[in-house]
Formats: structure tokens, C-alpha cells, sequence
């Protein structure tokens, strides 16, 4: 395919198209090619019919389709380099087999020549953590993500499948979202990887009220009791940059986005925790909730167990 390298984008303009990109859930180099597709698309007759609402919704659904590859070699999952381009046939071919279908099919799913089943959103979402619901509709964000709250945290730590999985609990180091818990799961016999978040309900940090280190110390001891069985490792995330915000990330970059050695670091908070010691003046006034958690053993019942 042909490559174009444009010098010189005035500053406001260049804004203007990354605050588009975002809007449209798109990659920069994906939203300046549809625009351009659109802008020099060959004019129509005009006795020509309008589209479909099937052809309207075929095409939308083949967009998602592309940026969500654009994403997936950006966020290093297809391509192992992390680079800015465009997925192209290579990956499309070697997508497909994953997706148990054929490169041709696929193409047409992309190019909007064919309709996407709620059977192949599934794979989609099964194979790269994608959100079928956004697939098939736009609506939500394209990468799943399982929301905790103060509960629930059995159904994401112990699934009802009993497959075998390792954990990855990411701490948020520093800035405006700091100490916000990233949990990924992986299951060890298909790499693949769900994303799950702990919100508002407690924060890894110093400065909480009650409530916050109730729902804490719950936590903490439901990962004691009940999964001292799972292979679990803490690290540090350090946002990329300062003013990075959460939310505008959260959804929008697939899973292994989060394991990038260049933005986080092995940690041993949780370690600390369970034995007792203060990772950060974290209990500074609730050293009775530290005490609790250090002397309840490993797989043992707790009195605030969640589920």
C-alpha cells in the first residue's frame, strides 16, 4: 500500500485531528485515513441509491474492526515492536487463524462486504479481550473491563470455569490517580488476559476515611483466605506521563498495554501488607486493620471475607 509523510502540520490543526482520533476511538494514522478516504471518496450519481441501514451498519462495524487491529499492533499484542502503522494483510492473514475463520472472510468483515455474527464478535472478544458489544454497536469502550467495587471479587479472582490463571496486581504510583488497583488475569494454557479494575471503593494509598479501609482491609484478607492458592505478583505502575488520565486510557488499549517494562516496576506491597508492615504509611491510624490482616493465616477464615 502506498505511504504518505506529510512535514509542517500546523499545530492547531494536528490538535484538532488527535482530539478527533480520540473521539472516534481511533488510532492518529487511522483517523487521518479514513478522513482522507472520505474526502477524495469518487463522487456518486446522483440517481444513486443511498446505503442500507445493513450497508451503513456492515461498514461501521468493519471501522471498529480495523482500529481495533490498528490497536492491537500499537499496544504491542500483534507486534511485538509496539509501532504506529496500520494493521495490513500479514496480520489479518495470520488473525484469522486464531479466529478460526479464513483471511478472506476477515477482510470482508474489515472492508464492510460482510456482516459480523454475534458468534465472531464473541471470538473477537475472546481471542483479543475486545468488547463484542462494541463490535456490534459502537457503544461502551472497546477493550472489556470488569469494574469491582466493595464486592465481587470472587467472580474475577475464581472464575466458574477452574481454568488456571496467574494475576498481576499494578498499582498506580504516582499522579493524579495514584494508588487505583489494576488486576489482569491470565489464563496460562491461552495467554489470553482480562482486565479488572478496584474504584472508589479503596485506594492503595494514604488519606482514606472508614469506609475506604473497611472495603481495604476486606480486600486484603479475601486474597488471603481465599486465594492463597494463585500465583500472584504486585507491581508499580508509573503513569506515562504526569497529567495521565486513567479514563481516558481505561478500555482503550488492550490489557498488555499494562505490562510494559518501561512503565512499571516489580513491587512488593502486598507482601509487606501481609506480614504486617506498612507500605506507606497506608494505615497510618487503622494499625489494628494491619494487625488483623498479619495475623490471619494463609488460607484461614476471615471475619469480613467478601465475595
Amino acid at each position: 500500500m502506498a505511504k504518505i509523510q506529510a512535514r509542517n502540520v500546523d499545530d492547531a490543526l494536528y490538535q484538532r485531528i488527535e482530539a478527533s482520533a480520540m473521539r472516534h476511538e481511533r488510532s492518529l494514522e487511522g483517523e487521518i485515513r479514513i478522513a482522507l478516504r472520505e474526502y477524495y471518496a469518487p463522487k456518486e450519481a446522483d440517481d444513486a441509491p443511498p446505503c442500507s441501514l445493513r450497508e451503513q451498519w456492515q461498514q461501521q462495524t468493519g471501522h471498529r474492526l480495523q482500529w481495533l487491529f490498528d490497536r492491537l499492533i500499537a499496544d504491542g499484542y500483534l507486534d511485538k515492536w509496539k509501532r504506529e502503522r496500520p494493521a495490513g494483510i500479514a496480520d489479518f492473514v495470520r488473525a484469522s487463524q486464531q479466529l478460526h475463520t479464513s483471511p478472506g472472510q476477515l477482510m470482508d468483515l474489515i472492508e464492510g462486504r460482510r456482516e459480523m455474527t454475534h458468534g465472531m464478535a464473541d471470538e473477537l472478544a475472546k481471542q483479543f479481550s475486545a468488547n463484542s458489544d462494541w463490535l456490534l454497536t459502537g457503544e461502551a469502550s472497546p477493550f472489556s473491563v470488569t469494574r469491582m467495587g466493595s464486592s465481587g471479587y470472587s467472580e474475577f479472582f475464581l472464575p466458574a470455569d477452574k481454568g488456571e490463571y496467574t494475576f498481576e496486581l499494578l498499582r498506580i504510583k504516582q499522579g493524579r490517580h495514584e494508588g487505583t488497583l489494576i488486576i489482569l488475569r491470565t489464563r496460562t494454557d491461552t495467554g489470553q488476559t482480562a482486565f479488572g479494575i478496584v474504584t472508589e471503593a479503596f485506594y492503595l494509598r494514604s488519606g482514606m476515611g472508614g469506609g475506604g479501609h473497611a472495603h481495604l482491609k476486606a480486600f486484603l484478607l479475601f486474597l488471603k483466605t481465599k486465594c492463597a492458592h494463585l500465583p500472584m505478583n504486585t507491581f508499580d505502575f508509573t503513569p506515562p506521563e504526569p497529567d495521565f488520565d486513567f479514563w481516558s486510557v481505561i478500555g482503550h488499549h488492550h490489557p498488555v498495554w499494562f505490562q510494559d517494562a518501561d512503565l512499571r516496576s516489580t513491587a512488593r506491597w502486598l507482601q509487606q501488607v501481609f506480614n504486617g508492615d506498612d507500605p506507606g504509611d497506608w494505615f497510618e491510624g487503622w494499625s489494628s486493620d494491619l494487625n488483623d490482616i498479619a495475623g490471619t493465616p494463609f488460607g484461614g477464615s476471615a471475619e469480613h471475607d467478601v465475595e
